[in-house]
């Protein structure tokens, strides 16, 4: 007789969590939906940077060394370079689309590998996440990562242990948070106290660094010592020539990462999730336990680390709150522990419908506030409007094109590293004006850099001998809608004004055809 009752709770559980998946199941197909109606309706790109690696990907098959490019990261733009190829911009973001979709999946089976009967909700805490849709359809690097990271973990916890060595070994090919993941990777494996786990990790963790090493090393020109490459060319200055903020930032910043009507469960799953511990006995489940801590240390150590770099303003920093994305599935199967412990706790039902509906009512908010689909700002708009009138009006007698402004060359339709259309926005650049170079100082990314020496003021520019353009300058500063103004009569008073845009050219033109040494 009581075997009966068993076989009920049991048919139970069985059709609550076909239940379960199929609520999953439609949240998947409305935010794929809503996420391609974004990237094909979207003018505009999510942030500078995704237009940027766009054009890295873009142009990878013509420039091998995008592929090795420290900034551009070799796995994203690998990723992103046939996409690119066959489809241009909606391709790369039908790519990121298909990645947010899998952190959701692997979200799903840590939570299941966890002991939650409710792995869905991890699958729908994932979809829920305001900035995993927002890069859905963006062209940027956090995704990648948060599915590589997602994956590795998801290799570890099932003790896939070269699995998990090799996933994890990438991750700093895809973002810099890579090497903390590649130490934390080596500590876990070594845990094990097998030899051959810790033999994987002095061979599988480091090896994707040395290749990548090799290979941008070889192709830059072989200068230098191989092994030194990454160093000798690191992008990131280490004391940010960005402003410095609040340690507790990226604390404020949560309710944006998780969604403001999930991030008590987050809070409440990271409560528990730390409670649980390592158990240091033999018992089959210490493993599990491990995993479990984990999972709340990893998404906080992230928070932790980029508070303290922001606060003191090292290694670039920006404060932005999509550098926590890289957690996306650790975040989910948090707020996933909470949701169920507490709708357990207070015998609430349809726990998974009520987290369907928490991840869908903060969309309301862009029929208040449109942002979507996206278009490019104001300074875009003066990016196009010097790139239109350099094409009919300069292009012939200045061929090149100094700028810091990466939609210039968007709209141009150029490859920014191309030598004979191009020059690099450096600061030896701007000191040393080539013939033939029109310069575009903008007071957004000619003036703030992740590198320093990418940093240049318009006093520099002018003891560097560049010749301005003040009518050009009218031109582009011009509000949207407001009449043609005359030229500003005074070149001095344009350059020292420190406000909008300007331009400029070299003391010499670009010699003509018949001039050119042959």
């Amino acid at each position: 007789m009581s075997e009966f009752p068993a076989a009920i709770v049991m048919g139970t559980e069985e059709h609550a969590g076909r239940d379960d998946l199929r609520v999953a199941a439609i949240a998947v197909g409305v935010f794929a939906v809503l996420s391609a109606a974004c990237a094909i309706g979207s003018e505009g790109f999510l942030t500078a940077d995704a237009l940027t690696h766009f054009q890295y990907a873009r142009y990878a098959f013509q420039r091998p060394t995008y592929l090795v490019d420290v900034w551009g990261r070799p796995l994203v733009t690998a990723l992103f370079a046939v996409p690119a190829a066959i489809a241009g911009r909606t391709g790369v973001r039908f790519t990121s689309l298909l990645l947010a979709v899998a952190c959701g999946l692997i979200a799903y089976r840590l939570a299941r590998g966890q002991g939650l009967r409710r792995p869905a909700l991890a699958l729908l805490f994932t979809l829920a996440q305001p900035l995993v849709f927002l890069n859905s359809f963006a062209e940027m690097t956090e995704l990648p990562f948060a599915a590589l990271a997602g994956a590795a973990f998801w290799a570890y916890q099932s003790r896939r242990w070269a699995l998990a060595a090799m996933l994890v070994a990438l991750t700093p090919l895809a973002r810099p948070e890579g090497f903390g993941l590649v130490l934390l990777a080596a500590a876990g494996l070594a845990w094990q106290r097998r030899p051959f786990s810790l033999l994987l990790s002095l061979l599988l963790l480091p090896l994707p660094l040395l290749v990548w090493d090799f290979a941008g090393w070889s192709l830059y020109g072989r200068h230098g010592l191989w092994w030194r490459w990454l160093i000798d060319n690191w992008p990131y200055s280490r004391d940010s020539v960005y402003p410095s903020g609040s340690v507790f930032q990226f604390v404020a910043f949560l309710p944006v990462v998780v969604s403001p009507l999930v991030l008590p469960a987050t809070l409440l799953g990271a409560w528990r999730s730390l409670r649980s511990g390592p158990d240091d006995s033999a018992s089959a489940d210490a493993h599990t336990r491990r995993c479990i801590l984990l999972t709340a240390a990893i998404p906080l150590g992230v928070l932790l680390v980029h508070s303290l770099l922001y606060r003191l303003g090292k290694m670039a920093s920006y404060g932005e709150p999509r550098y926590l994305l890289v957690a996306a599935p650790f975040w989910a199967v948090l707020s996933a522990r909470g949701w169920e412990w507490a709708f357990d706790r207070l015998a609430w039902r349809n726990a998974v419908r009520w987290a369907g509906a928490a991840a869908l009512l903060p969309a309301g908010a862009n029929l208040v506030y449109p942002i979507l689909p996206l278009r490019p700002p104001d300074h875009w708009r003066v990016a196009r409007a010097f790139a239109d009138r350099y094409v009919h009006d300069f292009r012939q007698t200045y061929p090149r094109v100094l700028a810091a402004h990466p939609a210039v060359f968007y709209y141009l339709d150029v490859d920014p590293q191309d030598e004979r259309q191009t020059v690099q926005w450096e600061k030896s650049s701007v000191a040393r004006p080539e013939p033939g170079t029109v310069l575009l100082w903008d007071p957004i990314y000619s003036a703030r850099n992740a590198h320093a020496q990418r940093v240049v003021t318009l006093d520099e520019i002018r003891r560097a001998g560049w010749l301005p353009f003040p009518e050009l300058d009218g031109v582009l500063n011009r509000p949207p809608d407001a009449p043609p103004r005359r030229p500003a009569p005074d070149p001095e008073a344009v350059l020292s004004s420190g406000e909008g845009w300007h331009v400029f050219k070299s003391p010499n033109p670009a010699p003509a055809p018949d001039d050119r040494v042959e």
